[in-house]
């Protein structure tokens, strides 16, 4: 006989989920599965604070002088873990180290974790403040009006009531003026309150400026991953592919638009039928869009019409938005089926990427290693504002992902303006590549600028 079981209606929170929410035991299994293979130990203790207690024990026969010397290391690394959590209970650390069997303490730091969540937690509190110290200062200045109207009250009425009594001794010994001229100075006065308005102004609304997102010629027909710049540029883009979903697109767009950066979204044709709206507000905002086929969830990436596949997409992306675009991004970035060679014949970039950072895959803290690790001038970045989960990693790790990387000096372009820099930068032809008819799949497809087209 089958009983049923519950076990599969409930979600248990993962790892890092708990870690996340300042769980003491997931946060000492975490960072111990990073330190404990090289012969560290901690323990997470909890604190009122927010400012968690760390207990370091360097594992013998290391000797105290070379505990020292890791201290700075060990303590960045211990921070930069928890500034990925971007977790709103974690704001600081006070580290302890020591050598395991020694009770003397090697030293201890206290470090505060300047996160968006723990800066968002804090702007809000600022803003509280702020509101209250209004809120006491009006109460003080009404109070304040009230007790000084109180003491001139009484005054006031006796001073009244005797100006009331001699204004109307003296104006009744006055003759009354004539009414015609009072009337006439009254018609005058209301004349010169009232000017006469002039025509209003006809404002003709403007016509949108529509921009196409069009490539330097010696990307047409091409497959690029990443452009050759200078590391003195320090210039990348950021890319969203599968979209526009209702929902992630939105809260993605609106990260952008508050840190004032532009990105490159691959639509596929199927999702901007049903979210035009947003495909508009990429255009209205700065943002370029790629053309990702009409349907994302090809089997093998194959198309029993490549053409309507790439055409009908480019159409609806027209209609919708008014732009063009050179742009095209294989599903999976596969290279080995007849979307690619279409896209090739119709002059398209077939942009790839050259860091992936698995979002669809990892929870935020893995997705900003998978990112940062590899980031280098002129690099591509993969990410999804739609999925097979919601994508909920990749709207918490972006604001992350922005900010750490402008404190390392980079500034971020659509991939248009990137493939423009290099044609400045390197304007001779590139080399042309051995022909391959089958690239790899997804994460290991890699090619900077091949100048065979992959043809049928």
């Amino acid at each position: 006989m089958a009983h049923a079981t519950t076990s599969g209606s409930t979600r248990h929170p993962s790892l890092l989920e708990l870690a996340q929410a300042g769980n003491c035991r997931a946060l000492t299994y975490w960072m111990n599965s990073f330190l404990s293979p090289q012969g560290v130990d901690v323990q997470v203790l909890p604190a009122t604070d927010r400012f968690l207690r760390i207990l370091v024990d360097f594992r013998t026969p290391r000797q105290r002088e070379a505990c020292l010397r890791l201290r700075d290391r060990l303590v960045r690394f211990i921070c930069y873990r928890l500034w990925t959590l971007n977790s709103e209970v974690i704001s600081g650390v006070r580290i302890v180290a020591r050598v395991a069997g020694d009770s003397r303490i090697l030293w201890q730091l206290s470090v505060q974790i300047n996160s968006p969540a723990t800066a968002r937690l804090r702007r809000t509190k600022q803003v509280t403040l702020r509101h209250q110290q209004a809120m006491n200062q009006l109460k003080f200045r009404t109070f304040r009006s009230l007790f000084m109207s109180s003491i001139t009250l009484a005054g006031f009425f006796i001073g009244y009531r005797l100006f009331y009594g001699e204004m109307g001794r003296l104006w009744s010994q006055e003759a009354p003026k004539d009414a015609p001229m009072l009337a006439g100075s009254a018609s005058n006065a209301i004349a010169a309150a009232n000017p006469p308005r002039s025509e209003p102004m006809l404002r003709l609304p403007s016509p949108p400026g529509y921009t196409n997102f069009v490539v330097p010629e010696r990307f047409r027909g091409q497959v690029v991953s990443h452009v050759d710049l200078p590391e003195t540029e320090k210039v990348i883009a950021l890319t969203f592919d599968d979209g526009p979903q209702a929902g992630t697109t939105a809260q993605i767009l609106d990260t952008l638009k508050e840190y004032n950066i532009p990105a490159t979204f691959f639509v596929a044709g199927v999702n901007l039928k049903s979210q035009p709206e947003l495909a508009r507000r990429m255009v209205e905002e700065g943002h370029a869009i790629g053309n990702r086929g009409w349907n994302r969830t090809l089997e093998n990436g194959k198309a029993a019409d490549p053409k309507a596949e790439i055409d009908r997409t480019a159409k609806l992306i027209h209609e919708i938005t008014g732009t063009k675009t050179g742009l095209f991004r294989p599903a999976d970035g596969r290279l080995d089926n007849e979307l690619v060679s279409y896209a090739q014949e119709k002059q398209y970039a077939v942009m790839l990427w050259s860091i992936d950072s698995q979002d669809s895959l990892v929870a935020a803290p893995l997705l900003l290693d998978n990112v940062l690790r590899n980031t280098r001038s002129g690099r591509i970045i993969l990410l999804h504002d739609r999925g097979s989960a919601n994508q909920s990693p990749t709207v918490q790790a972006l604001p992350q992902l922005i900010t750490a990387l402008q404190q390392q000096g980079y500034r971020f372009v659509t991939v248009p303006q990137l493939l423009a820099m290099q044609t400045a930068v390197q304007p001779k032809e590139p080399q042309p590549q051995p022909r391959e008819t089958k690239l790899p799949f997804r994460r290991r497809a890699v090619a900077v600028v091949q100048a065979n087209a992959l043809r049928s």
